[in-house]
């Protein structure tokens, strides 16, 4: 979808896609600002509700890296990774510019990226309900479980995140298990 702002003296043409809006310049400036206004009440809306929430996870996540070297349960569980790991160093990576590695880390993290784009469009830029988001949702996660399956024959145990974890909780019950993962 194209949009288009032409200027002439106090009057503005505005094309979004195929229609054709004409106004005056300080009315068009007024939407805009009411626009952002709208935009930013629906993001204060979710940060209020789910604010408290993200907030606990990061401290989990910090947590629980600090004291076990991971913050996945079921690695600390088993010391195997799940279909997740290496998602959130994958995010890290994408976020200094490091693309490749993080494909190499996870690639699912590209989708999860662009279905994380596209519902903020939908929810904060256009007040709508991405609908076929639970399909997005389910897409990702057999990606990640196909990705894993992959990964897991290939990597396992000798590449990160694909690597065995020593000291879990099912090692320190079972004695036996660290052989069998061998």
């Amino acid at each position: 979808m194209v949009l288009l702002w032409i200027l002439s003296g106090t009057s503005v043409v505005l094309v979004w896609g195929c229609t054709v809006y004409r106004g005056n310049v300080r009315r068009n400036q007024q939407m805009m600002k009411e626009y952002g206004k709208q935009v930013v009440v629906r993001l204060m809306k979710d940060i209020k509700e789910f604010g408290t929430l993200c907030i606990l996870i990061v401290v989990y996540m910090a947590v629980f890296t600090v004291l076990f070297g991971t913050s996945c349960p079921i690695r600390l569980g088993t010391g195997l990774p799940c279909p997740g790991c290496g998602i959130t160093r994958a995010a890290i990576l994408l976020l200094t510019g490091r693309w490749q590695q993080a494909w190499q880390m996870n690639p699912v993290i590209f989708p999860i990226v662009l279905s994380a784009l596209y519902y903020g469009m939908n929810r904060y830029f256009l007040n709508r309900k991405a609908g076929e988001m639970k399909w997005i949702i389910m897409g990702i996660a057999i990606m990640l479980l196909a990705v894993y399956i992959l990964h897991m024959k290939r990597y396992f145990p000798g590449r990160e995140p694909y690597s065995y974890l020593g000291g879990n909780i099912l090692e320190r019950i079972l004695p036996a298990y660290r052989e069998m993962m061998r």
